[in-house]
């Protein structure tokens, strides 16, 4: 037998083996897929109805970081019997004023919301870990990519709307070099998700906290695979006020799709900055927070069976 026909045998066996072991293979990712199918096509029964799942995660918490969807308090106020005794459909600056967030939160929210803690003062951080065990399960909120968000607090720069006893001075100040600042701002969803933030109680928005480490972050990111009741993202605003209704029931409104809050004129999150402003700037340590609130918010999409197909009906109100 010569050593040609040896080697065109070899490799022909080798090939059938190649063919034999990709059709298993081929086998093997069908069953797996079959069987993430029937896992994320789970039943009512299986996922528990709407109003269960809002019943058993209130009163809700939200966790609102800077920069990451004011917006959001009209999908709270909408949610069938969160405040049951509220007659606004909308909280914005022309139903509560320039100042509306603090204005609903202490005045407006204590008497008509039952079904919701009215957090205030604003961005409150979940403390340490019997602060945090104690609003476990009952957490909602937006998060967004820590790089555009460094980048939307810096140009927010003087815009606020002066609601704080340091408001004018902060909005006087002048707006320090973009690196300069983005270290202030690095690690500030880790920070808030694991410490108290005396920055919204007592100080300005350039307070610098202690540096986060990896292990911070760590800690940060199991919170969100592990305390949150709703993880949404603000570059997918319209599929995670989708979710939101999925997950806890109540009907799509158009106020819930409008920016209350904009940097400035025209702009929201899901229009990005030009990342060449960074300047080589990487929050590296919330990348891993928003990491795990990305793989959360794309479980939960699988999950309910949320696409802009299956999403049409509460599209179809925007702009209504």
């Amino acid at each position: 037998m010569s050593v040609a026909f040896k080697t065109a045998r070899a490799f022909c066996l080798f090939a059938m083996l190649c063919i034999l072991d990709a059709a298993h293979i081929d086998d093997i990712w069908e069953t797996q897929l079959l069987q993430r199918k029937l896992v994320l096509t789970g039943t009512e029964t299986e996922l528990g109805l709407p109003e269960e799942r809002l019943k058993a995660a209130e009163p809700l918490w939200w966790f609102h970081c800077p920069k990451c969807g004011t917006s959001f308090v009209n999908s709270l106020i909408n949610l069938p019997g969160v405040c049951p005794g509220l007659a606004l459909h909308k909280v914005d600056s022309t139903t509560l004023g320039p100042c509306f967030g603090p204005n609903f939160f202490t005045n407006v929210c204590p008497s008509s919301c039952s079904g919701m803690e009215c957090v205030f003062p604003p961005h409150q951080g979940l403390g340490n870990y019997t602060d945090y065990a104690a609003r476990k399960g009952r957490l909602v909120g937006l998060f967004r990519d820590p790089d555009q968000r460094v980048l939307s607090l810096y140009h927010s720069w003087g815009h606020g709307p002066g609601c704080f006893d340091w408001s004018d001075t902060f909005n006087n100040m002048t707006r320090p070099p973009f690196l300069e600042y983005a270290d202030l701002m690095k690690g500030g969803m880790t920070y808030q998700l694991t410490q108290v933030d005396q920055r919204s109680t007592a100080g300005t928005p350039l307070d610098v906290h202690r540096p986060m480490t990896s292990e911070d972050a760590k800690e940060a990111s199991r919170r969100v695979r592990e305390g949150f009741a709703f993880v949404g993202l603000t570059e997918e605003w319209d599929l995670s006020i989708c979710l939101f209704h999925k997950m806890f029931g109540g009907q799509c409104h158009a106020e819930e799709f409008e920016d209350v809050r904009p940097t400035s004129s025209g702009k929201n999150a899901s229009v990005d900055y030009d990342t060449s402003e960074l300047m080589g700037f990487h929050d590296d340590i919330d990348e891993v927070v928003y990491s795990a609130a990305l793989d959360v918010f794309k479980a939960n999409v699988a999950l309910y069976n949320v696409s802009q197909d299956s999403c049409q009906p509460c599209f179809s109100v925007r702009g209504s």
